[in-house]
């Protein structure tokens, strides 16, 4: 059988890929490397104005089941006076490779919501610019605005479709040089959802929350949470 260029270059790519798996499970028992955020007193650092209330996604059992795809999860809803709400959820885990953060448009999908194309969006606060996906979710009259964005390694990764996947393909490649070096991105992930009461309603509140959200935060936890630019 002839070997094509085509050929040895998937066969190459395999092979590179298959050693990071390798790495990754040697490495899986390499000491640490440091204390985990805490990002339970992250997620109940909020602005002005708005309170925490109870949500089924505060429940601890909530927090437990999730614990098998992340190292941490924190979640904390608010409502603010005007009666608005939203939910805070953030993840994160030490191992950015295998455990990295989900696109949030899926789980909706995967619990029954139709999902509108995401879209790339940048919330501008005192604290400077996050760029993050932004979506729709609806689930019979619920309608939640969803905006969400992951810190891989302390980059920013908002990637989405088919632009996803092809940004993971080389980003592996690069990653398993990292990985080579002992280098493990970690990947914290960061999401605030708010729902409508009604279809025409402006969704404004899980924008003015990130915004008072970063401003908020101290100037190390902020690094952890915006990423370098």
């Amino acid at each position: 059988m002839r070997i094509t260029r085509y050929n040895a270059l998937a066969i190459i790519i395999t092979l590179l890929l298959g050693s990071a798996v390798l790495l990754v499970e040697v490495r899986k028992n390499q000491s640490d490397k440091g204390a985990m955020p805490d990002l339970q007193r992250m997620v109940n650092v909020h602005p002005d104005g708005w309170t925490a209330i109870a949500s089924a996604f505060v429940d601890p059992r909530w927090n437990e089941s999730m614990k098998g795809d992340y190292d941490l999860v924190a979640a904390q809803a608010f409502q603010r006076g005007d009666g608005k709400k939203v939910i805070v959820v953030m993840t994160w885990s030490r191992d950015g490779i295998r455990r990295a953060g989900h696109s949030q448009q899926m789980c909706y999908q995967a619990g029954g919501f139709t999902v509108t194309p995401p879209k790339s969006a940048t919330v501008t606060t005192k604290a400077g610019k996050q760029d993050l996906i932004a979506f729709t979710a609806n689930h019979g009259k619920q309608i939640e605005d969803v905006m969400y964005w992951r810190i891989t390694g302390g980059k920013t990764d908002i990637s989405t479709g088919q632009s996803r996947l092809v940004a993971l393909r080389f980003d592996r490649l690069n990653r398993l040089a990292q990985h080579i070096l002992g280098d493990m991105p970690d990947n914290l992930m960061v999401r605030v959802s708010s729902e409508r009461s009604a279809p025409d309603e402006p969704a404004t509140a899980q924008i003015d929350y990130i915004k008072g959200f970063l401003e908020m935060l101290p100037n190390s936890d902020r690094k952890l949470v915006m990423g370098t630019k």
